[in-house]
């Protein structure tokens, strides 16, 4: 459930509006650099339509050319516009990613993202008995329903950092969605440290009309400590026990973590010498057996070499576990006419993803993507590529990937440059 604390919203987002129109004079990336922009849509990730990468990898490219589209011909509603796409957009991808797990796990479901004016987004259409079962046979994607809105707002995040950092576009065009996603995820968090901004909510009568989860972190911690008490969706702070409290606390204390990130004052990233620029940041949010932080760095050699580095700690009750990953990023061969995306990740994690395991499982994951140019204009202004890649994770938990289980997934989507 998304968007039960609208006022608190709205307050953190025009207080992080005001810091960046303070700031965006340092922006140290210059617009002109941006002449041609390539946008990525996905096809086919796997066998279900749609995945939460396959959701964030088409959103990111629709808000990218409105965005542009709105800022080629200026006015004095710019912003406005932009930022009720952004608004509109928090909403439907953070339900989307609810609503991937279930479609990941043969679950039918019904994504509600736009009842905003009472104050909710949900996903329904699922009744008690499939959700307990649910539950009772397979905990950890239970947990992840819970999460899943908020790992999808994160990796979204990523990706727009991503973006700025190898100056793939600029602020302008990104920063009003950027600051808006950020405030969503922090807002979240906020409250579990005060909990009187988060309205208490009541089950509808008919089970088909309730969200999914509920508040996601609430639930999702009650869920984590208690996983055998007697089943109901919707936990307000209220219900849950001191010890969970405390938890709750640190998780909200944690969520800071992102604002650690000089993008969010218009500083795509450094130059560290000619042929060197660079930028990093920090973040966190939740996983199903806890959750993680993230240390990025963004390298780009000599304009050429993309490389986005991570440093991951994951976390149960009381335990860190490690894991790394590299990205090769938009990597041009053969005179543009291959696009070369490749990743890597390995990882520790709580033994069988148990909130309360001191023992870690270790764990791998890559895709690679390759996108062939087919056509282009005489002057290079615009092109179009068809992109085929394959991505392959053993069991455990990766963000934005579709299952916890091992799995290896087909993908074919195409490439606009423009």
């Amino acid at each position: 459930m998304a968007f039960n604390y609208i006022p608190l919203n709205f307050f953190f987002i025009s207080l992080l509006l005001f810091a960046h129109c303070g700031f965006s004079q340092n922006t140290q990336v210059n617009d002109s650099l941006y002449k041609t922009h390539t946008y990525n849509f996905s096809i086919i990730n796997g066998d279900n339509l749609f995945t939460m990468q396959q959701t964030n990898t088409n959103y990111v490219s629709v808000n990218r050319i409105l965005s542009r589209l709105i800022n080629k011909t200026p006015s004095k509603v710019d912003k406005f516009l932009q930022f009720g796409i952004s608004f509109l957009g928090v909403s439907i991808t953070h339900e989307e990613g609810h609503r991937s797990i279930l479609t990941d796990l043969e679950i039918g479901s019904v994504s509600q993202p736009f009842s905003i004016l009472k104050g909710v987004a949900y996903v329904k259409g699922v009744t008690d008995q499939t959700l307990i079962e649910l539950r009772n046979n397979n905990l950890d994607d239970y947990i992840r329903l819970h999460t899943a809105g908020l790992e999808s707002d994160y990796a979204l995040l990523t990706r727009t950092e991503t973006l700025l950092a190898f100056e793939e576009d600029n602020f302008k065009d990104l920063g009003i969605d950027y600051i808006t996603r950020k405030a969503s995820l922090i807002g979240y968090y906020l409250t579990n440290l005060i909990p009187s901004l988060f309205s208490e909510i009541e089950e509808e009568e008919n089970e088909l009309e309730r969200d999914i989860v509920g508040h996601d972190i609430y639930g999702a911690i009650k869920n984590l400590y208690r996983p055998n008490e007697a089943f109901y969706r919707y936990t307000n702070y209220k219900d849950l026990s001191i010890e969970e409290k405390k938890f709750t606390k640190k998780i909200g204390w944690l969520s800071l973590l992102n604002l650690a990130n000089p993008m969010l004052v218009g500083i795509n990233n450094f130059r560290i010498n000619e042929n060197l620029k660079a930028n990093g940041g920090i973040g966190y949010t939740m996983a199903p057996f806890g959750g993680f932080m993230d240390e990025n760095i963004w390298l780009m050699i000599k304009s050429k070499h993309k490389l986005h580095l991570y440093f991951r700690q994951f976390h149960n009750r009381e335990k860190l576990f490690f894991g790394t990953g590299l990205k090769l990023f938009n990597h041009s061969l053969y005179r543009d006419k291959i696009i070369l995306n490749s990743e890597f990740h390995i990882w520790n994690q709580p033994e069988d993803m148990n909130f309360r395991a001191s023992k870690s499982d270790s764990g791998v994951g890559g895709a690679i993507d390759v996108g062939y140019r087919v056509l282009n204009n005489n002057n290079n202004a615009s092109s179009f590529y068809l992109n085929l890649g394959l991505s392959h994770k053993s069991e455990g938990f990766l963000p934005e990937y579709a299952s916890l289980d091992k799995r290896t997934m087909l993908k074919l989507g195409f490439s606009l440059g423009w």
